[in-house]
């Protein structure tokens, strides 16, 4: 018979047990601890991927298949294994860049990163940054990778329309051939575009751009004023707007125009200066010689109304009544318009070449004659002060010659020579002139011929006079005899191989 108090434990013990079998155990209870984190960790996880710009993906070890990809809609998720991904995520021209990138992190078990394009949901060609991670195992075997992507494709084309940019702005600055700086007047450093070297005579990169490299190219004369005005544009805040001269190492003078524009920090101090220089040498010398031209027009000009007004005079005094000095006055004013002529057709540095000018004038007196015979070389350049004064003298002879000389009778023959010859203490070369007549029958002695007075006068008289000439002037007994020596352009042929 049991005892009264083993009873009461057994009881207890039985409680007990029933107790434990209603409990949970502790394991259960730590699993589904672990569920619940996992899910909270997925939801987390989803989270992320759903409030980012990114999508994720991952990727056997060996990238042939890819085992889900989540995201962002600029490509098509994917939540099923797919071998095909680089096919349908990758356009062809881009495939071999991204399998060369993989075989690369493959073979050295690193990070895998790259921006290449891929095809869009739309169907689209976009940009994306796409960066993996190796998963590895204890043992360092890759388990599988683990990456995200990102698009990138506003701005890859707001780069490429940068570039696009940048480079129209490089052409118009190379077809303008613009030299750009820009100095950071607090550091002292500049920049200098390669146009802007070669404006200052240097090679591009020869030296590191600073504001003395720039003052060491200054003209003497030019360098204070130069400098004063860019302090002075400094101080008041105003463009600076200058045209100054470099000297080059070759000693070549180049005249340049900057135009720049300062920058303050609040306190009103100058940070930053940009600007811009384009080379005014072509428009600089134009201007001059413009301005020599334009002086050398008006002192022929006023030499022409001299030669006009005194042509007009003598003109008068030898004509028997106005019809008379209208025929003649027209036919002396028709050759200033030849001279004329002949001048304005010339360019820079060019002179009237004795061979053109009387050929010229006889053309336009006697027209085209076989009794006229001309040597001499060719090529002879006059100097344009002489041109006038000795067209008006061989009309006068041609003129002369036709009315009452050698191509106004039959029998009659013109002959006009003429040669080079260096004489003077500075051997400076004279052209000499012969103008001989003959098989003229003239007048019996005592008698002048007719039409002499004029043109003899200016040959004798004016031409000495004006133009430094030896000249003389004879009645032979074939016809007219004369000889005119003047100085000529030192430019003109040389004397070997022409006397």
């Amino acid at each position: 018979m049991q005892k009264k108090g083993q009873r009461v434990n057994e009881h207890s013990d039985a409680v007990r047990a029933d107790t434990q079998m209603l409990e949970p155990r502790a394991d259960v209870l730590q699993g589904a601890d672990a569920m619940e984190r996992l899910r909270a960790s997925e939801e987390r996880f989803r989270a992320f991927v759903t409030a980012s710009f990114d999508v994720v993906y991952c990727m056997s070890p060996d990238w042939s298949e890819m085992r889900y990809l989540q995201g962002k809609d600029f490509i098509a998720d994917t939540m099923t294994p797919s071998q095909r991904w680089l096919t349908k995520y990758v356009p062809p021209d881009d495939q071999p860049q991204v399998l060369a990138a993989v075989s690369r992190a493959i073979a050295a078990k690193s990070v895998f990163e790259l921006e290449h394009r891929v095809i869009r949901v739309d169907g689209t060609l976009g940009w994306a940054h796409s960066r993996a991670v190796p998963m590895l195992a204890g043992d360092g075997t890759v388990l599988e990778w683990f990456g995200a992507a990102r698009d990138i494709t506003e701005q890859k084309l707001a780069e490429q329309a940068l570039r696009k940019s940048e480079e129209r702005l490089r052409s118009a600055v190379e077809v303008g051939r613009l030299g750009l700086w820009d100095w950071n007047v607090t550091t002292g450093e500049v920049y200098w575009s390669d146009e802007h070297f070669r404006m200052e005579g240097y090679d591009v990169g020869e030296v590191a751009p600073s504001y003395e490299a720039w003052t060491a190219r200054l003209h003497p004369e030019d360098r204070a004023e130069t400098e004063a005005a860019l302090r002075r544009a400094m101080d008041l805040r105003e463009d600076y707007a200058r045209e100054f001269r470099v000297i080059h190492p070759n000693r070549s003078v180049r005249w340049l125009y900057g135009r720049g524009r300062f920058f303050y920090d609040e306190a009103g101090r100058a940070t930053r200066m940009t600007g811009a220089m384009i080379d005014v040498t072509e428009r600089r010398e134009w201007e001059e010689r413009q301005t020599v031209l334009v002086a050398e027009l008006q002192h022929r000009t006023r030499n022409l109304l001299g030669v006009v007004r005194s042509m007009a005079d003598k003109t008068a005094r030898a004509s028997a009544d106005l019809t008379d000095f209208r025929a003649r006055f027209r036919d002396r004013l028709d050759t200033l318009s030849r001279v004329q002529g002949l001048l304005s057709r010339l360019k820079e540095h060019d002179r009237v070449t004795f061979d053109d000018l009387i050929r010229s004038e006889l053309s336009a007196v006697a027209g085209t004659s076989e009794r006229v015979r001309l040597g001499g070389p060719a090529g002879v350049r006059l100097r344009s002060s002489t041109v006038q004064m000795l067209a008006m003298a061989i009309h006068e002879l041609a003129t002369n010659a036709v009315k009452y000389g050698a191509l106004a009778q039959p029998s009659g023959r013109l002959a006009v020579v003429w040669s080079l010859e260096r004489a003077g203490a500075g051997q400076r070369p004279w052209l000499h002139i012969e103008w001989r007549e003959s098989g003229v029958d003239m007048p019996p002695p005592g008698v002048v011929p007719g039409g002499t007075g004029q043109g003899r006068e200016l040959i004798e008289l004016a031409l000495p006079y004006q133009l430094s000439a030896r000249t003389s002037y004879k009645f032979a007994p074939g016809g007219v005899s004369c000889t005119i020596s003047i100085p000529v352009s030192l430019a003109t042929l040389e004397l070997e191989g022409h006397a």
